[in-house]
């Protein structure tokens, strides 16, 4: 017979989905703050959504690192212009993925100076 124990399912789904999750919530929080721009930057408005995005992610990922880097949303015009919401969540997926820091690091460096100089035409 087949057991759809309702709390197995979950206990089975959840992880697979936290990743995606996490990263869709994030990337629709980042462009939210950049189209909703006067209106997530009256002070009150802007930082009661942070808080309620903050809280989902945490809800999601339990991670305390993500949880302080998202601080950095309360930062005037620094949290504002940065995607910090879809940088923290990348982060924490690489580090829950078992990815070595230094090397992805590295990687990363490497791609961007390579994209930057064929843009620039060198």
């Amino acid at each position: 017979m087949l057991n759809l124990d309702p709390i197995r399912l979950i206990g089975v789904l959840l992880p697979k989905i936290r990743m995606p999750l996490a990263l869709t919530i994030s990337i629709i929080a980042d462009l939210l703050d950049y189209v909703a721009a006067p209106v997530f930057g009256i002070p009150i408005v802007g930082d009661f959504f942070d808080l309620i995005v903050m809280n989902m992610l945490y809800s999601i990922t339990k991670s305390k690192v993500l949880f302080i880097m998202n601080l950095a949303e309360f930062i005037p015009f620094f949290g504002d212009y940065l995607p910090t919401y879809t940088v923290s969540t990348i982060l924490w997926i690489l580090r829950e993925s078992g990815y070595d820091g230094f090397f992805i690091a590295r990687s990363l460096l490497r791609l961007y100076s390579s994209t930057h100089a064929y843009v620039r035409g060198g």
